[in-house]
């Protein structure tokens, strides 16, 4: 599995390839995608069918989760979980807050580097500052990591402070050599507060690029 080692062994994860054949939707579901293009059809029932599967390791039953008016997933009661995809691949996880997991957060990506031009929209200044610094080659690469990473952070931090905001308003710092990452909100974000701090978890994987993180 692509996410093996990012997660403690209590939180479920489940990975699939979007090529795969895929049960039907629950009713409470079909709503969310009704009208959506054949892509985005696939991607929404792909991610329902491994949050079941993650809330299945859990020794949970088949439940709906529906989208909410937000489009976050709605995640049945006493459980919090996360859902992403690349253009191939989709992956979600789930734990119970019994355990003491407030909100799970998880990003998926095509190891691809990024056209550097959209380091002005992701980046902080202190973080493009930091790109500036590597090595041209693998820029773009890194770029990608650190959209990855944002994406997992926000996904993180939704069910808490149920705030939509830019990029600029956390800043990223990757530890590759360690498969770690730590992200700072550079502004306050009811629960948090500037200069709070969220550690996760990153890595290069088969091609790919695996974000998680988890808030207790």
């Amino acid at each position: 599995m692509l996410f093996e080692g990012i997660f403690d062994p209590f939180i479920s994860v489940a990975e699939s390839a979007l090529s795969a054949d895929f049960p039907a939707l629950f009713p409470e579901e079909q709503t969310a995608i009704a009208g959506a293009m054949t892509r985005r059809q696939r991607e929404f029932i792909a991610g329902r069918t491994c949050a079941r599967q993650a809330m299945n390791g859990l020794g949970l039953a088949d439940m709906p989760i529906p989208m909410g008016v937000d489009r976050a997933p709605i995640w049945p009661g006493g459980v919090t979980g996360s859902i992403s995809h690349s253009t191939t691949r989709c992956a979600a996880v789930a734990a119970r807050h019994s355990d003491g997991i407030k909100a799970l957060g998880i990003d998926l990506e095509e190891a691809a580097p990024l056209d550097e031009a959209l380091a002005e929209d992701i980046c902080t200044l202190s973080e493009r500052i930091w790109l500036e610094r590597q090595q041209p080659f693998i820029r773009g690469l890194l770029l990608t990591a650190i959209f990855s990473a944002k994406e997992c952070a926000y996904k993180c931090q939704y069910p808490l402070s149920h705030a939509i905001f830019g990029y600029d308003a956390v800043r990223v710092e990757l530890k590759l050599a360690e498969e770690s990452f730590t992200a700072c909100f550079e502004t306050d974000i009811a629960p948090f507060r500037t200069f709070d701090r969220l550690d996760g978890r990153i890595a290069f994987r088969r091609g790919y690029i695996v974000a998680g993180m988890m808030i207790r």
